[in-house]
């Protein structure tokens, strides 16, 4: 897939959504201490989100290529989709059915544990042969569906099992 310009960007865009993923996390967190509801902290963080595709999905259409640009949007509203919005919300329904949790607090826990999830599926995607040359695209037949099923079992229940190990560290009686 990253032999063509759309699979380079799709890697790209999935980079960029690990990196993102810790900064972003912690400003959910913090906002939701800030104004005690993760709900609208959610609500604000997302929009500062689209609002950072949107300019740079138009800086790209307008300096390289308006299909890039196009491309671009593309790839991250779906990465958006795959990589944070249903992996926390499975995050949630796990541990809402794990613990006693409300669901507000759930997800504030799968919040916790999705940074360390995205970097754990970044370190699935790259352990084939390191970021020089060899990821988990290059892969062929069973090992490549091996790959991909734990790539994508990381990433989906990922939030809610990191979530879970917050939850019983942070429920340990003292």
């Amino acid at each position: 897939m990253p032999n063509s310009p759309v699979g380079l960007l799709a890697v790209v865009v999935y980079v960029g959504w690990v990196a993102a993923s810790v900064p972003l996390a912690l400003a959910v967190y913090g906002l939701a201490r800030w104004l005690d509801d993760l709900g609208l902290a959610l609500r604000y963080v997302g929009a500062a989100l689209v609002g950072f595709v949107l300019a740079s999905a138009t800086a790209l259409a307008l300096f390289v290529d308006p299909v890039a640009g196009a491309v671009f949007a593309g790839l991250a509203a779906a990465a958006g989709v795959v990589l944070a919005a249903f992996p926390l919300y499975i995050g949630r329904q796990l541990l809402e059915r794990l613990t006693a949790l409300a669901p507000e607090r759930a997800l504030e826990y799968a919040v916790l544990g999705w940074p360390v999830t995205l970097v754990t599926s970044l370190v699935v995607f790259f352990a084939p042969g390191g970021p020089g040359r060899y990821n988990i695209t290059f892969l062929t037949g069973g090992t490549a569906a091996l790959a991909w099923l734990v790539l994508g079992l990381v990433v989906t229940v990922g939030p809610g099992v990191v979530g879970f190990g917050v939850y019983r560290v942070h429920a340990r009686p003292e």
